[in-house]
């Protein structure tokens, strides 16, 4: 099994990098851009149970469809989604960090936060598949019906794999973070 996970990610290198680019890059942008002291967020201590791991679950399931979908479009759609998903990430986060300090982030951010935001860029990339393999076909180049179809069944499993990655990430936040 991890040898088909190894060539899944060898096949659609360019698709994962071109993914995590884009999302650390709008996640940067909105993390330089939040302002230095929000007084608008408040931390709610949280008690943590089944329902808000479903919370965390969904609204991060959410974002990586979105991402995901852009499949349906060649990819050209996971581009502006990415963008704003992962600018609001980073903007919130910029945010967070003035209200929690470094305590609080180290604390609540750090224990799930690498895992969440690794499986939204797979899921960046995962959107960007077929963008990817018409750009390495030589951009003019129709991919036949069998290439396509193994483009898509290839975006799916990375979007399994981002999905997989999603359900311990809210897991962690729900039961270590909170």
């Amino acid at each position: 099994m991890m040898e088909k996970k190894a060539a899944l990610f060898r096949r659609q290198w360019l698709s994962l990098l071109c993914g995590a680019l884009l999302w650390f890059t709008a996640f940067s942008l909105g993390w330089f851009n939040a302002p230095e002291h929000s007084t608008e967020i408040t931390r709610v201590q949280q008690e943590p149970d089944w329902d808000l791991f479903l919370e965390i679950l969904m609204r991060n399931i959410g974002v990586s469809g979105a991402l995901f979908l852009g499949v349906v479009t060649a990819g050209v759609a996971t581009i502006p989604v990415a963008m704003v998903t992962g600018a609001l990430a980073g903007y919130s986060f910029g945010q967070a960090v003035p209200v929690l300090g470094v305590t609080g982030v180290t604390r609540h951010l750090l224990p799930h936060m690498p895992l969440e935001l690794v499986s939204i860029a797979i899921a960046v990339g995962a959107g960007l598949v077929p963008l990817a393999a018409w750009a390495r076909s030589g951009l003019g180049r129709r991919l036949s019906g069998a290439e396509w179809w193994s483009q898509v069944v290839d975006a799916c499993r990375l979007w399994a794999v981002s999905l997989s990655g999603l359900v311990i990430a809210a897991g962690v936040e729900t039961w270590v973070s909170t």
